[in-house]
């Protein structure tokens, strides 16, 4: 077993307290374990640690490693490597290249690993989640909300758990991550907060001070609010490379926010851009399966982060959220209640009223659960479909 810094380790204790953290956290320790025979692998990994700027340990077999987990922070294990982890609970990474996809799905299930990542498609998002092994308190969530199709309600829910979330205590942002959908400021009713919006930011320049930012956004009561503008998008992101600046933005975010929930659209640009930054993903999905079946191909197209199902209402009969969520290939994580008229109450200024209404607080709960590891038979990608 060797380590990035050229000394030689092996661990001597097993912990027992690991993986308590919730599914989107590793654990506090000193150092990742990669487990792969492949050289192309091991750099890769190698990169994505220098990156994270976490400690790497190397071993090219379960044996070798000795099965000895002290000091150990989570376990990235090669898809070229079929042994189990005697004794391991801590967090659970298989990494591997593209065409051994379909093997990663099954070698996961096999561990009851808590995460794929293909690499490198996956690297930034297995960079941003070690980085939190060496400041596991500092930085909040990032939740990226998405419609597994047009008019699931993906923008209600991303402003409910913002609201929400706000009025629990956590210093909660609400950013819009669509370009086209002519702000979603309008939508919830705080079009006219002032405040700055993304093409102000499009147009900085140089580091953004997380502080500075989360003053100078629009605050909707104890929610803070990111929105693009109606209008001249084009002229605003042209002044500034756009992949830079969202980069800029969502850290100075997560930085100075304990959540940040982004609003997706459907766009594939705003998922290639600002879902790569995501720690986890909610999938919107109402209660037919051929919304189900649009949604599966949505699911595919994310980065890979843990998905989480919320079914919304009404189900049709023959329909609960279980076999929506078999359908989808993903575990349910909450049920959205029908609510007349919500869109008109949330534009009429009644979001907190909403947020917190006794009908919103067993789906909100759920999902809080879910992201924070309190949910049950969840892990990562759910127990359902896997490829």
């Amino acid at each position: 077993m060797t380590s990035r810094s050229n000394s030689r380790r092996s661990a001597s204790a097993q912990i027992g307290n690991l993986g308590t953290d919730g599914p989107w956290l590793p654990a506090s320790a000193t150092a990742v374990l990669v487990i792969t025979g492949s050289l192309a692998l091991q750099s890769e990994v190698g990169r994505v640690a220098g990156a994270a700027a976490v400690e790497l340990v190397i071993a090219e077999t379960v044996e070798q490693s000795g099965g000895r987990w002290d000091g150990i922070a989570a376990i990235l294990i090669g898809s070229d490597r079929s042994g189990t982890l005697p004794g391991w609970r801590g967090p659970t990474v298989v990494v591997g290249p593209p065409e051994d996809t379909a093997q990663m799905w099954r070698q996961a299930t096999r561990l009851g690993a808590d995460r794929v990542a293909v690499l490198p498609d996956s690297a930034q998002w297995l960079a941003n989640y070690l980085t939190r092994l060496r400041e596991p308190d500092v930085g909040g969530r990032v939740v990226g909300v998405i419609g597994g199709c047009g008019g699931a309600g993906a923008t209600t829910l991303a402003a409910l758990l913002a609201a929400a979330s706000a009025a629990r205590g956590t210093r909660s942002l609400l950013v819009d991550g669509d370009a086209w959908g002519g702000g979603l400021d309008s939508a919830v009713a705080g079009g006219d907060a002032p405040g700055l919006r993304w093409p102000d930011l499009f147009n900085a320049s140089g580091a953004i001070n997380p502080e500075q930012l989360a003053a100078a956004l629009p605050k909707m009561g104890e929610m803070s609010l990111l929105s693009w503008a109606p209008t001249n998008v084009e002229a605003s992101a042209s002044r500034r490379d756009a992949a830079a600046a969202t980069r800029e933005v969502i850290r100075a975010a997560r930085d100075a926010f304990g959540l940040v929930v982004v609003d997706l659209g459907r766009s594939s640009d705003s998922v290639a851009n600002l879902g790569v930054h995501c720690d986890g993903f909610l999938l919107v999905v109402p209660g037919r399966l051929p919304a189900a079946v649009a949604a599966a191909n949505v699911r595919s197209a994310l980065p890979l982060a843990p998905v989480g199902l919320v079914v919304r209402g009404p189900l049709v009969e023959g329909v609960d959220a279980e076999l929506v969520a078999a359908a989808v290939g993903v575990a349910c994580v909450g049920v959205f209640p029908q609510l007349r008229k919500v869109g008109d109450m949330l534009e009429e200024g009644q979001l907190y009223e909403v947020a917190v209404g006794r009908k919103m607080r067993r789906m909100i709960d759920s999902v809080l659960a879910w992201m924070s590891g309190g949910a049950e038979n969840i892990y990562a990608y759910g127990q359902a479909g896997v490829p």
